[in-house]
């Protein structure tokens, strides 16, 4: 007995007996609900629920023959069981819905059955239906009945043939008798004047025996008792069959084939076949060659791939509508995502290869892509910045079309006191997730645009890169790295800056296929507008952007968040901040801005209630007092700080798993090793700490070998380096790059003068 064996519950059935909830919670396995009836009946008792209030769902009688039975709300059963119930109910309404889907597709399929036949069954049902008009219009012209008309075109149909018998022999050479003559001087008896309207190659075609040249009288009466009874359809030489359903073991089978790493029909029916030796050896299992002719005749590219690829796959296979804008003003839809950049950059900050996130802001009517930001992920601020960035150059949008990930859903963006869709009046719309389709005018630029200019990069890591060669820029650039703190391979973060603007130009200046045409004034030729060129086209018509005022542009796109005042201070970001403007408003609830660079002042505004905005600035609060640290701490001071702390714990978790795993590998592999001779070892002395020795090649007359040339310190020998470049040792450039691969040997070396990128030129080429 499974969950199957209960009849699946009515989606509006709230109330419940004990037999039912025992028998529920047996099937279910509930530990902590009574499987029998007896059991729930005590536990009644126990809780009291018939002496529930009236205002809670009091049980009640159920109507019925014999002795009724007390039923159960919904509301009054534990957790447990309420859950239980709920994803039954959900489960009912699925199959309800997915029996009325296959009953809508049996009633098209059966009226698609004429689009089934081949075009020679199509061919011999038309001319079918001809013969049999044909007869009623004769009859009826005639004012017999149908009976009549068959035997008249019997009739007709026999002399026909006489007569093609008597036109052979005369072909043959034979004499003709008077009668022979006489049947040749007929008219033709199947012409339009006879009634019948049907010639003789219809005839051949209706008949469709070649073995038998005319039609008799039983084909015809079940030409029309399957017309009358079938409609036309019925007149086809073969009619269609009607497709048995699939075999429900087919499902089974689906279990092992429709698996995201698409196993082979074979080897997924193979291990169908276990299953079923195991569980259901009293029913016959589908063959492999039915497995294959569902496959390939029964399901479409669809169906067969469902469970095999995911939802986005598939819906690349699917219908889809095409969205117009042809009616709308640019800035009414302002369209938004991230895209990880398919090249490595030089951090700004350590100097290490990274992936910088972009987020793009694209005008939806336009094609124009309206503004960018350029950050390590996507996050709050980035998309803040990127919309802040749009608004100021090309206007306020009506409506921002997202997707649902963390930067686009969070509350600076959507909450109603202080967030940024509230403030700015735009109305934000998600895209439905796994439906990357839907939002195909951003996506498409990502591409077109990003991936376009992450290949002009050296450091380019996309799938389209020679495996070879990103092999090799990867171990040059983190030798470099390695040796120099960073290397010269890797993009700078200003180069990329620079390079990102001036690729958005560039597609902005660039036909778009999507756009209307016009003629080019410059060569006279029809081409596609360019982005910029139709937003100048709407500029021209009279379109006016909703602008950002100056002044508010820098406060409008500020986070601001409700905090309390207290003792002339508030708190942010675990900062105390200080005015005394703020003592007249202890113990009040204000509103605080801040800047996500800057960590050392906040703007404190009045909280207007009514609207939930920022109202009247009462003062720039800054740091100091009772502050739990001696730094303020910014918002990116703080994101980076916590970015540092997961890689170290992530670092400690990969070295605890790695030394697990040795230490695994010890005990395993330990061999008992057998003793070695003793041997007498003095004991070596201490060495005392000697300054760095190194060889002047440099022979002198007084001197012809090679003497020892020592230095005190690094960054005397550092200096020394730049000062004699082509006297350097092997174990001198050594010595330099190990002290330049380490930051506290970048810093003695900056402390005391030495030029640190003179250097590292310097030991690259001698390297080289």
């Amino acid at each position: 007995m499974n969950d199957l064996s209960l009849p699946l519950p009515n989606v509006r059935q709230e109330f419940f007996t004990a037999a039912e909830l025992a028998d529920l919670a047996k099937i279910r396995g509930v530990r902590n609900f009574p499987n029998t009836t007896r059991g729930v009946n005590m536990l009644v008792d126990r809780e009291g629920w018939d002496a529930l209030p009236a205002r809670v769902a009091r049980p009640r009688a159920r109507a019925g023959r014999g002795r009724p039975a007390m039923e159960y709300h919904f509301s009054i059963l534990p957790d447990t069981m309420q859950r239980i119930i709920a994803g039954r109910v959900i489960r009912s309404a699925r199959v309800r819905r997915i029996e009325q889907e296959a009953e809508k597709d049996q009633r098209a399929i059966a009226a698609l059955k004429s689009s089934m036949l081949s075009a020679r069954g199509r061919s011999v049902m038309e001319a079918r239906a001809e013969v049999l008009t044909s007869i009623e219009g004769y009859a009826a012209a005639h004012g017999q009945p149908r009976a009549w008309g068959i035997a008249q075109f019997l009739a007709a149909q026999e002399a026909y043939q006489h007569r093609q018998e008597i036109e052979q022999r005369r072909d043959a050479g034979e004499i003709l008798t008077d009668r022979d003559r006489a049947n040749l001087a007929r008219t033709l008896v199947l012409t339009a004047q006879d009634g019948f309207h049907v010639t003789a190659e219809r005839l051949a075609v209706a008949n469709d025996r070649k073995a038998r040249p005319i039609i008799k009288r039983t084909a015809l009466y079940d030409w029309f008792k399957a017309r009358d009874e079938r409609g036309v359809i019925a007149l086809a030489p073969v009619p269609p069959k009607v497709q048995r359903p699939i075999p429900a073991e087919f499902q089974e089978f689906l279990k092992f084939y429709a698996l995201p790493s698409k196993p082979d029909v074979t080897d997924a029916h193979g291990e169908y076949l276990k299953a079923h030796d195991q569980h259901r050896r009293n029913q016959p299992p589908l063959t492999l060659d039915q497995v294959k002719y569902i496959l390939r005749n029964r399901l479409n590219s669809i169906e067969k791939m469902v469970g095999r690829e995911g939802l986005l796959t598939l819906r690349s296979r699917m219908a889809y509508v095409t969205r117009t804008t042809e009616d709308m003003w640019p800035t009414t839809i302002y369209s938004a995502d991230g895209k990880t950049f398919d090249a490595e950059i030089a951090d700004p900050v350590t100097k290490r290869p990274i992936r910088p996130e972009i987020t793009t802001v694209i005008d939806v009517v336009t094609r124009r892509i309206v503004g960018i930001s350029l950050a390590r992920s996507e996050n709050q601020r980035s998309v803040a910045e990127a919309l802040r960035n749009s608004c100021c150059a090309h206007g306020i949008p009506a409506i921002f079309y997202v997707d649902r990930g963390p930067g686009f859903r969070n509350e600076a963006m959507d909450a109603d006191v202080g967030g940024l869709m509230g403030r700015l009046g735009i109305t934000k719309m998600h895209a439905r997730a796994w439906n990357s389709q839907g939002k195909g005018r951003i996506e498409r630029p990502n591409a077109t645009v990003w991936d376009v200019l992450a290949k002009r990069f050296p450091t380019y890591i996309g799938e389209d890169m020679d495996k070879e060669a990103g092999q090799k820029i990867h171990k040059i650039t983190r030798r470099e790295i390695a040796q120099f703190g960073q290397s010269h391979h890797l993009p700078s973060w200003e180069e990329f800056v620079r390079r990102c603007e001036e690729r958005v130009a560039e597609y902005n200046d660039k036909p778009h296929s999507s756009l209307p045409e016009f003629r080019d004034p410059a060569t006279g030729k029809m081409r596609n507008m360019s982005p910029n060129e139709c937003w100048a086209a709407h500029v021209a018509n009279g379109f006016e952007p909703v602008p950002v005022d100056p002044d508010e542009a820098d406060d409008l796109f500020r986070p601001y968040e409700i905090r309390t005042a207290r003792r002339a201070q508030v708190q942010w970001n675990g900062n105390q901040y200080f005015h005394d403007a703020l003592e007249a408003y202890h113990e009040e609830k204000v509103m605080v801005g801040y800047d996500y660079h800057q960590g050392d002042k906040v703007w404190v505004r009045e909280f207007d209630p009514e609207s939930g905005q920022p109202g009247r600035l009462i003062c720039v609060a800054r740091f100091g007092g009772n502050s739990e640290r001696y730094v303020p701490r910014s918002y990116e001071q703080a994101a980076i700080e916590n970015r540092a702390k997961g890689r170290l714990r992530r670092i400690d978790d990969k070295r605890a798993s790695i030394e697990a795993e040795r230490d695994g590998l010890l005990q395993i592999e330990q061999q008992r090793l057998e003793p070695a001779d003793f041997i007498d070892l003095a004991p070596v002395p201490e060495c005392e700490p000697v300054a760095v020795a190194l060889i002047d090649p440099t022979p002198t007359a007084g001197n012809p070998s090679p003497r020892r040339r020592t230095f005190a310190t690094d960054e005397a020998l550092a200096a020394w380096a730049l000062e004699h470049p082509d006297q350097l040792l092997p174990n001198q450039i050594a010595v330099l790059q190990r002290c330049l691969s380490r930051p506290i040997g970048r810093e003695n070396l900056r402390a005391n003068g030495i030029d640190t990128e003179a250097l590292r030129t310097l030991l690259r080429a001698a390297a080289a």
